[in-house]
């Protein structure tokens, strides 16, 4: 089950949505006072939707983009971040989007295993686990092969999966 967009998440949640590691999320803390997790009294951080956008907001334009720290802190000035979190938004919405579509497009794949191997055991046997992850596995390589093959860019996160199944296969 997916969070509300009103969550707060923890900073691995984070890390993962817009594809930086935590050291990072951490760094911009220092660089950018804007970013404010709520940090627990055993120092964990969470962090606010607004904070979300704007990191997201900032991982497009210092990642993609190519802007310095200096000029994403022009940036944030200009407008108190309202801009950087437009972005952000945006980014997080094709992000979930990228993701939806291929759970769609993936989700057949799974079954259509599933289903064989249903009619293999019989269709009063419900699929064993072992099925099922290898379904979504299949489905998992589906979507890679497909992302490849076109030349689109993977949506972040989606890399370490990439070389995990590439291990696998040895």
């Amino acid at each position: 089950m997916d969070k509300s967009p009103d969550a707060f998440r923890s900073i691995g949640e984070v890390a993962r949505l817009v594809g930086v590691a935590p050291h990072v999320l951490r760094y911009w803390e220092t660089q950018f006072s804007q970013i404010s997790p709520v940090k627990r009294s055993d120092g964990r951080r969470y962090y606010r939707p607004e904070d979300l956008r704007l990191i997201a907001g900032l991982c497009q334009v210092l990642r993609e983009e190519g802007l310095s720290i200096r000029g994403a802190r022009r940036l944030i000035a200009s407008d108190r971040g309202s801009k950087l979190r437009q972005i952000g938004a945006r980014r997080l919405g094709e992000i979930r989007g990228e993701f939806q579509a291929a759970a769609a497009q993936d989700g057949a794949v799974h079954d259509t295993f599933i289903a064989g191997s249903a009619q293999q055991a019989g269709d009063d046997q419900p699929p064993s686990p072992a099925a099922d992850w290898l379904g979504r596995l299949c489905a998992s390589a589906a979507f890679l092969h497909r992302a490849r093959a076109s030349g689109t860019p993977l949506p972040p996160g989606i890399a370490p999966l990439r070389d995990r199944l590439r291990q696998a296969r040895g």
